[in-house]
């Protein structure tokens, strides 16, 4: 038989108090009310687990004595959970747990975790990469409290709001043909050799845009970090399709690389924000209301690479 909490404060107050009465006016109920209570908790055991007296005095038995003391364990760490709950949805404490598929996230959640975390001692946050489709499982199944991702195949039962649409651009090396130019269509790219980001959702966006433009890309190589992909078009190894881009032209080889934009612009990918609606914890409204304003600041456009003939 279940014993409900309730049943189980009773029983508690009225072993603690030595009397029903005493229990059932600091409770605020009538007497009978208590010795239900009681009688069920010794129902539920199938042991005796108090003594009763006439005057209605109640004392525990031995056995009781041990109930006792694990039923006060397990009140306080029910109250101690529902203490926690409390403040993990009217304070910043706790873990945040960020799944992301966003090649240049590296370029603005350090930011936002710094603003979060200096402030606020009872914070710890972890930033795992992913794709797209484990990012929302994850997000499901509780793994993640946020996620950022590109907008593709979303699952029905996440909000999604969309941050920002990044169009395409060629990053090319230092001292490369296109390095001057304002802007470069597609079609140039034709025989040109190409470095691609090899990485679910954006593979097939590639396929799709050299198909569109009737182009056939002369694949010299493929990575599936950013990073990588930067430090190949760095050191001359060929030119590349990306979409963000991050503050520095520097990659990690220590050669320089410049960002051209394409005309016309090609569809832009979405990047999104995901959570659930119903996640109340404080640190997740937190963290979504930092992306948010960030990206709707005149300074997410630095994240851009956008051809003159567009603006």
């Amino acid at each position: 038989m279940d014993i409900s909490l309730k049943a189980l404060r009773y029983f508690m107050a009225a072993t603690e108090s030595g009397s029903l009465t005493e229990a059932s006016k600091k409770l605020h109920v009538v007497p009978s009310a208590v010795l239900a209570a009681v009688n069920q908790v010794e129902e539920a055991f199938g042991m005796q687990l108090t003594i009763r007296h006439r005057s209605k005095g109640i004392a525990p038995t031995s056995t009781g004595k041990i109930i006792m003391a694990r039923v006060r364990h397990l009140l306080d760490e029910y109250e101690a959970l529902m203490s926690q709950g409390v403040e993990m949805r009217t304070q910043l404490i706790g873990t945040l747990r960020v799944g992301y598929y966003a090649p240049v996230a590296p370029a603005f959640l350090p930011a936002i975790a710094q603003n979060l975390l200096a402030d606020n001692p009872r914070v710890d946050i972890k930033f795992i990469e992913c794709d797209t489709q484990s990012a929302q499982a994850g997000l499901l199944s509780g793994d993640f409290d946020v996620i950022l991702c590109v907008a593709e195949s979303l699952a029905p039962e996440v909000a999604f709001e969309t941050l920002i649409e990044v169009p395409g651009y060629l990053l090319v090396p230092k001292q490369h043909a296109f390095a001057s130019r304002s802007s470069v269509s597609l079609s140039e790219l034709d025989g040109e050799p190409m470095i691609l980001l090899d990485q679910p959702v954006i593979s097939d966006y590639y396929s799709r845009m050299f198909q569109a433009a009737e182009v056939t890309p002369h694949v010299v190589c493929t990575a599936t970090t950013l990073e990588m992909v930067r430090s190949l078009v760095g050191m001359g190894v060929g030119c590349s399709l990306l979409h963000m881009r991050p503050k520095t032209h520097e990659t990690y080889a220590g050669e320089n690389v410049l960002e051209v934009p394409l005309y016309p612009a090609t569809d832009p990918l979405k990047i999104v924000l995901g959570y659930l609606p119903d996640n109340p914890r404080r640190i997740v409204k937190y963290f979504t209301d930092s992306l948010r304003d960030l990206f709707s600041q005149d300074a997410a456009n630095r994240f851009l690479v956008i051809s003159q003939a567009e603006k």
